[in-house]
């Protein structure tokens, strides 16, 4: 089966985590499935990198000729040239595979929703299957965010929510849809992807690592603005004390190193920041940190995935709602919590019998977490009606 991929990109190493993911699981199968992204998903040289084909069709809502007219001619080449190139045409691809993570909620604003509604809406009259995978959804209190995200329910296939709460927000609106489709929960699917440590990074040292998030001084209240930069350098001056070196590891391409370099003056001192370009690089420094001080979303599902004891911080729902699947609640602070709480927090982690309880806990949520994601790609595969 031909799949194309969408809400996916290489900026947010998230993004890119979660397309490892699902080329992963379809090449682990002897279906020989194919995962395609458009031309405007990174560059030839990444797509190659993660094992992806090319579709040969570019959004561009300024101009949509301009998929058309780039996916006819490539129409012209006879298949087994297409496929010696690994392109494929629109025509080709059988069921859209949506990995938007968070996307579908007031929060992103509606311009973007109404985007991949049209998207999707094309795909499904072109009698393609539409299956959103794990994401977090709503609230969807916007008119415009709503009535564009109903368009997107009202041609999906199948829906996973990946808490309780965007399941919530989905069961609220789900009746305003004649034909809703089944709506599940099912955890985040990077869960199952193996890191690879980097041959620069010593494991063998107690290592710190901070995962900073502009979102947190974007999307969140004055208060917290404010406070998270003095929060991580509290975390890193913690750090220190303990003589555990910390070091910072960016999550996204582009804003969250000039967070890095606003803690490094808060800190008074240099900080080593990794600039990893390889999200399976950035999984296994997770998986072999001593501590992850992290906020963004999709490094913290891969430092618990892997038991590394970690203190988060987020901006939405998804982060409570992770902390809880993995049993570790109290891991969960606000950068504008008192810094005696922060303290005990850093203290459960770092000391022991604490840390080892931590950890077990860890270990135990992991394996069932990996097991629901197990049962979610077989509930796709059943779906699809693979033989």
């Amino acid at each position: 089966m031909i799949f194309e991929i969408q809400g996916v990109d290489f900026i947010n190493k998230g993004g890119e985590l979660m397309t490892h993911a699902v080329v992963q699981h379809f090449d682990s199968s002897e279906k020989k499935d194919i995962v395609a992204a458009h031309l405007r998903m990174g560059t030839f040289e990444q797509r190659e990198k993660t094992s992806l084909y090319h579709l040969t069709w570019a959004y561009v809502e300024k101009f949509p000729q301009a998929g058309s007219l780039i996916n006819n001619l490539s129409s012209f080449l006879p298949q087994k040239l297409r496929r010696s190139f690994k392109l494929i045409t629109a025509k080709e691809v059988q069921a859209i595979l949506d990995a938007s993570g968070f996307t579908y909620g007031d929060q992103q604003g509606a311009r973007m929703i109404e985007i991949m509604a049209n998207r999707i809406k094309t795909r499904k009259k072109e009698g393609k299957k539409i299956i959103l995978l794990p994401q977090a959804f709503g609230p969807f209190k916007s008119k415009r965010v709503r009535e564009a995200f109903l368009e997107i329910l009202e041609n999906a296939d199948l829906v996973f929510a990946r808490d309780e709460i965007s399941y919530q927000y989905l069961q609220e609106i789900q009746g305003l849809v004649k034909n809703c489709p089944p709506i599940k929960i099912s955890p985040d699917f990077t869960n199952l992807v193996k890191g690879k440590v980097p041959e620069y990074f010593d494991k063998k040292l107690r290592r710190g690592c901070i995962v900073p998030n502009y979102r947190m001084v974007q999307r969140t209240t004055k208060e917290i603005k404010e406070k998270y930069i003095s929060f991580l350098a509290l975390c890193v001056k913690y750090l220190i004390k303990k003589e555990i070196e910390p070091f910072v590891l960016i999550h996204e391409t582009k804003t969250d190193y000039e967070l890095a370099l606003q803690l490094q003056t808060q800190v008074g001192r240099s900080l080593e920041i990794i600039q990893e370009q390889s999200p399976l690089y950035i999984k296994g420094i997770l998986g072999n940190s001593f501590i992850v001080i992290g906020s963004r979303f999709h490094s913290l599902v891969s430092t618990l995935s892997q038991a590394v004891p970690c203190l988060g911080t987020g901006w939405s729902h998804k982060y409570q709602m992770l902390f809880d699947d993995y049993n570790c609640s109290e891991c969960l602070i606000s950068p504008a919590d008192p810094e005696e709480k922060v303290y005990n927090a850093l203290d459960i982690i770092v000391e022991e019998p604490s840390r080892s309880d931590i950890i077990n806990r860890l270990n135990v949520a992991s394996q069932e977490q990996k097991k629901l994601t197990s049962e979610m790609w077989q509930e796709v595969e059943q779906f699809l009606q693979y033989k």
